[in-house]
């Protein structure tokens, strides 16, 4: 529940809403790291592709390089539209004082299921990647 506070005239967030935002929060900032993480993952791509002289080494790069892409050009961004549109629906949310709007609690969970999901995707391709330049070098 939310509670007046009668010195200010303002709310207190209910404490789920308070979690959420800092959930949302903490999301965004980890898409800034994915976007660095794949910039830097196709600079190692880009100098250990010449290395690839095998039909197999020469697919992984191509996947490796699809992947990238992808996740870099559009995947990323979506999810991180995705957060920001959450946030100003909470925003919205908080000025009507709509604090148990479950629709809300609803999506909040579907999106946090979503980028749980991709988190666990994007780091086994790391860690195929990584295998993979190292057995390159």
């Amino acid at each position: 529940m939310i509670s007046v506070l009668s010195t200010t005239g303002k709310y207190l967030l209910q404490p789920s809403l308070m979690e959420m935002h800092h959930s949302s929060l903490e999301w965004l900032s980890t898409t800034v790291l994915w976007k660095q993480e794949v910039a830097f993952f196709q600079k190692l791509l880009d100098q250990h592709s010449p290395r690839a002289t095998s039909l197999d080494d020469k697919k992984k790069v191509s996947h490796f390089q699809n992947m990238i892409t992808y996740y870099g050009g559009e995947l990323i961004d979506t999810l991180r539209k995705k957060i920001k549109i959450h946030e100003h629906k909470l925003a919205d949310r908080l000025k009507e004082l709509k604090t148990t709007d479950s629709e809300y609690y609803q999506e909040h969970g579907e999106l946090m299921e979503e980028l749980g999901a991709f988190m666990k995707t994007f780091n086994s391709f790391k860690s195929d990647f990584f295998t993979f330049i190292d057995l390159t070098l």
